[in-house]
């Protein structure tokens, strides 16, 4: 089947791969034209997904239209903060006479405080929750690329949907599970960025802090992640899974993980737009934690975790006082 990837960013030439070696026709979209013909010629792209060579096959256009046309499955892989634009370009495209089943590849909540597929939804009309799903779970793109055995999970609140994902994206080296908690995959997705910079702040500060710190943020911070989806209607359960905790360990642990690498650098005494200036990859974290500390102030969810890298990534807080001020918050039992 003709299958379109709406970004040709590292996370999307992962998946064409698999879905290449699969059987299928890959077609990229990239807004930019220079994007395209350097892929096209390379096979390589050397800023995003270094040591990979692309299939020969894979072809990529800046036509929208042209792209879409006789697709059966269009994947977002853009990143969060350009999910509104790209989105509202589909749009504007003529309904397909067969309408294909779209999935949000994509993790972040957008500054309006929606969830990725929230905002497709909103800005494609001719579009409903029947044809709609996510992609979320541990996958770098850097391990996927390379066959690395992974395991992911598709969500949809239509069943048939998710199982047809699940069907065409399977192989011997990334095995794929079904949801119908889409608010719950999506927002494991997208708040476990957040933690894992503040993952990456641990790693970056040289005395006080160890294994036994990551454990404790680690398990601290899927309950919060928990207990803002459990407000927003997200099956507890899902916390639990690939998507949770799953996810949340290998961007908290992965040398691959670039929001942790944004804090470990704040660990190390460097400035949020020190960082961000020197990055050739998006750290999805940063503008998630706005939303998220948004979000949670919003629904009334007590997020200490989120909170401290809010203070510290834009108020200028020192990351130790931070911690410290995590470790000497009121007394209380462990609950999730």
């Amino acid at each position: 089947m003709k299958i379109s990837i709406l970004g040709a960013g590292g996370w999307g030439l992962a998946l064409g791969k698999v879905l290449h070696q699969n059987g299928h026709k890959i077609v990229f979209w990239t807004p930019s034209a220079e994007e395209a013909a350097l892929l096209a010629k390379e096979r390589e792209y050397k800023d995003k997904l270094p040591g990979v060579e692309l299939p020969q096959e894979f072809k990529y256009s800046t036509d929208m239209a042209g792209v879409m046309e006789n697709a059966e499955i269009l994947v977002f892989t853009v990143p969060s903060q350009f999910m509104e634009s790209t989105a509202k370009l589909l749009g504007k495209q003529s309904a397909p006479g067969k309408m294909p089943i779209v999935v949000s590849a994509s993790k972040g909540i957008s500054d309006s405080l929606k969830t990725m597929s929230e905002v497709i939804l909103s800005s494609v009309k001719w579009l409903s929750k029947e044809e709609l799903a996510a992609l979320s779970g541990p996958t770098h793109a850097e391990e996927v690329a390379r066959n690395v055995y992974s395991a992911i999970v598709v969500a949809s609140k239509n069943e048939i949907c998710a199982k047809i994902v699940q069907e065409t994206l399977s192989n011997k080296t990334l095995r794929v599970y079904t949801s119908q908690d889409i608010t719950g995959v999506e927002l494991c997705g997208s708040v476990k960025n957040v933690i894992a910079i503040a993952g990456g702040i641990v790693d970056g500060l040289e005395s006080g802090v160890g294994d036994n710190t990551k454990a404790a943020l680690i398990t601290r911070g899927q309950a919060e992640i928990r207990r803002l989806g459990e407000a927003l209607g997200a099956n507890p359960h899902t916390f639990s899974g690939l998507a949770g905790i799953g996810d949340l360990i290998v961007t908290c642990m992965s040398r691959h993980s670039r929001n942790r690498f944004v804090g470990e650098q704040i660990g190390k005494g460097k400035t949020l737009n020190e960082i961000l200036a020197n990055m050739k990859m998006v750290a999805e974290g940063v503008p998630t934690c706005r939303s998220t500390y948004a979000l949670a102030k919003e629904k009334g969810v007590e997020m200490p975790i989120v909170n401290a890298v809010y203070e510290t990534l834009f108020n200028g807080k020192n990351p130790r006082e931070a911690i410290e001020i995590l470790m000497t918050r009121e007394l209380k039992a462990e609950l999730p």
